[in-house]
């Protein structure tokens, strides 16, 4: 299982490509009052696959993905076979996949997020149930490893720069990077989503994302 695609909240110019805030890319996330928010942070999609119980595997985004050695590296001495059976004790016949960031030098642009490479989580599927905020970060808590940043929730769409700014805080500067010592670098945006969960008229999750790069 891939992690599924998050859309941009609003569609998009073909010219600029740049939003078009007055239409939204789904119906749906004009009727949403209460936003779930957390900071989007600019790495590589890695997915954390324990099957059977028995069996640990660490890819990224895709099959075909190839995965920074020191990141690599540093997710094997990380979330160990014996960590993840500890976390998941009653998951034996089920699939469990644990999906976040991989981040850090030589990533993306995270060499402004901290020294070395890390990893936060942002979601868990486990026997293809999606679990509650509040289980995710009972789940990192149990693997000694951090969430995505969670932010304020919102009740409105924002719809610039300095919107996306005023959730972020710090003047739109990376919570990630606040708390690991980083250049104090902006963040790239924020992903939003229902809590509880909601899914669209497809069945997928209803969940936006929105970058700085957007406007």
């Amino acid at each position: 299982m891939e992690y599924p695609k998050i859309e941009t909240l609003y569609d998009r110019d073909e010219k600029n490509h740049k939003v078009i805030v007055t239409k939204t890319r789904l119906p749906e996330f004009e009727n949403i009052k209460h936003w779930r928010v957390t900071e989007k942070i600019d790495g590589t999609n890695i997915r954390i696959i324990l099957s059977s119980g028995s069996s640990l595997q660490f890819r990224g985004r895709t099959d075909n993905a190839q995965m920074p050695a020191p990141l690599l590296a540093y997710l094997e001495a990380t979330l160990t076979l014996e960590k993840m059976q500890s976390a998941f004790p009653r998951v034996v016949n089920s699939p469990v996949i644990l999906f976040g960031e991989g981040y850090g030098e030589k990533i993306q642009n995270g060499g402004n997020y901290r020294k070395g490479v890390s990893f936060r989580l942002f979601d868990v599927v486990v026997d293809q149930w999606w679990l509650e905020p509040a289980n995710v970060e009972d789940i990192a808590g149990k693997l000694g490893i951090q969430i995505a940043p969670v932010l304020p929730p919102i009740d409105a769409l924002p719809t610039c720069s300095t919107d996306l700014a005023g959730i972020l805080g710090h003047d739109g500067k990376s919570p990630t990077a606040i708390a690991e010592g980083g250049a104090g670098c902006r963040a790239e945006g924020i992903v939003a989503r229902t809590s509880p969960l909601l899914l669209t008229r497809r069945g997928d999750r209803l969940m936006w994302k929105l970058k700085f790069r957007d406007f």
